[in-house]
């Protein structure tokens, strides 16, 4: 699976948001890179809880940054990560074989990348910038 890019147009202008996005990156990134899930069952695993673990604390970091500045689209966006959390979790309770938790798990991640923080993120960066509280991103 193609690899997870970070570059300018992933920026939301938030140097913490913008830094747990790096890393959800990589380890999305070292997900993508296993060949064998069979064989690296262990990897897959504690990869996959490294995940999770890690997006809970992102998503509750943004919580925080659009309660801090009453952004107008928080409850929809929590509702959100709220999904996100879910499928990941569903996408592992209804894997039947490493080989196929692997395969949905490169589709998961690669749409989540691209519509999570690619559009969803920016629009509270947009938002941030209409009201000054963030540097207009260039």
């Amino acid at each position: 699976m193609r690899k997870m890019n970070w570059s300018p147009e992933c920026k939301t202008g938030f140097d913490e948001i913008d830094s747990q996005h790096r890393l959800l990156f990589a380890i999305s990134n070292e997900l993508l890179d296993i060949e064998n899930p069979v064989r690296q069952q262990d990897e897959i695993k504690y990869l996959l809880h490294h995940l999770l673990d890690y997006t809970t604390i992102h998503f509750k970091t943004e919580e925080e940054y659009f309660q801090k500045h009453n952004y107008p689209s928080y409850k929809e966006h929590k509702q959100r990560h709220e999904e996100i959390l879910l499928e990941i979790k569903n996408t592992i309770k209804n894997s039947k074989s490493m080989t196929e938790l692997k395969n949905n798990l490169d589709t998961m991640l690669d749409k989540w990348i691209k519509i999570h923080v690619l559009i969803e993120d920016k629009k509270f960066s947009t938002w941030a910038e209409s009201k000054n509280i963030i540097q207009k991103q260039s």
